[in-house]
């Protein structure tokens, strides 16, 4: 009888992990970059590959933001809350895709301010939520650079 209850023990404690590993952010990921120029060439053709996710505050989003980008404000994960990021960021996927977890093969641009904290925070959530590192791009410079590119760039920016 001892047992079976140090096997069902271990076996719960297992389950409880591997379900907390599923919502638990990684620790900074590795990120790889997409250039401005990249993802405007990619903007400008029939059939875009890429769902662009806007990490900074919802207030920015608004004031100006890339053309078919989705809000998914980091500001409180970046905090330290994680579980809001987890749910902005499902609530943002859901919104793109109609998935809370987004497409198995969806190539994801991350935008932020300058390329960096948010959207680590961003890649964080994702590889935790389990989308693939190599599905996750990152804005070179972030919204800094894209708007620091020309008028092209900023044509392509939108106010709500």
């Amino acid at each position: 009888m001892k047992k079976f209850l140090f096997v069902a023990l271990i076996l719960v404690l297992t389950i409880l992990a591997f379900g907390a590993y599923a919502e638990a952010p990684a620790d900074n990921s590795p990120m790889q970059y997409i250039s401005p120029a990249d993802l405007k060439a990619d903007l400008g053709s029939t059939a875009p590959k890429y769902l662009i996710l806007d990490m900074r505050k919802a207030a920015d989003y608004s004031a100006g933001h890339i053309k078919g980008s989705v809000t998914a404000d980091m500001d409180k994960a970046l905090n330290g809350d994680a579980a809001a990021g987890f749910a902005g960021m499902k609530t943002a996927l859901k919104s793109a895709t109609g998935s809370e977890t987004g497409k198995e093969d969806t190539q994801i641009v991350l935008v932020c301010y300058s390329g960096k904290a948010y959207a680590q925070k961003g890649t964080d959530i994702l590889v935790g939520m389990g989308v693939k590192p190599a599905n996750i791009h990152t804005l070179e410079g972030g919204i800094k650079a894209w708007n620091g590119a020309g008028a092209d760039y900023t044509a392509l920016v939108v106010k709500e």
